[in-house]
């Protein structure tokens, strides 16, 4: 019962955390901001937390989790590559609307993550490119898709959907699961136009 409750003090200074540091700036918040924001005092703060890079690495981690989760959902499924990547596309896009303020940080905030960390998350990007090139790679030599370069197609996929975070407002005209479908069209239409990919 004790560690459900500290599971659950830690999780309301993460939130406040994540709050203070998408309306301030991780340089504008201090850890004196997020200890009065949560009320329970510094030293609970500091013996979770010994610092705000802790704060942020953790959120970076949630960030990775929320997004590896999205795709490996979609993989899940063992759909063919055109019902996958729609799957996919929903969940992805679903993460960056409905969590758009971790996603925000996690594209505005990097200079201030240790360079043992951005190595890390480089790692988990390369994974997670490779597993989204390879559903499209499948796609393309059923010839579902028609596109000249596979990984570049992730790329283009995945970054039309995290721009959205820029710009989704929870009180726009579509919902996130009707977005999750438009998105799924566009990026259909993407995959399935252009050339066949050449072997190399």
């Amino acid at each position: 019962m004790r560690q459900d409750v500290e599971a659950l003090k830690r999780q309301c200074v993460l939130d406040e955390a994540r709050r203070l540091f998408f309306t301030l700036g991780y340089h504008g918040t201090t850890m004196d901001a997020i200890a009065d924001a949560v009320d329970m005092g510094k030293p609970f703060l500091y013996r979770h937390f010994r610092n705000k890079i802790e704060l942020l690495v953790a959120l970076y981690d949630h960030a990775i989790a929320l997004s590896e989760d999205a795709l490996d959902r979609a993989l899940a499924t063992r759909l063919n590559a055109d019902e996958t990547i729609r799957i996919f596309v929903r969940n992805y896009l679903g993460v960056v609307v409905t969590h758009r303020d971790i996603v925000a940080i996690f594209f505005r905030e990097s200079l201030s993550v240790p360079p043992e960390k951005l190595l890390e998350i480089d790692r988990h990007k390369a994974n997670f490119d490779q597993k989204l090139t390879a559903v499209i790679r499948g796609g393309i030599e059923a010839g579902s898709f028609r596109v000249s370069d596979a990984r570049v197609a992730a790329f283009a996929v995945v970054g039309m959907i995290n721009w959205s975070y820029q710009w989704y407002r929870e009180s726009g005209s579509n919902t996130p699961a009707e977005l999750g479908e438009m998105f799924g069209d566009f990026a259909l239409g993407i995959l399935k136009s252009g050339r066949v990919e050449r072997a190399p």
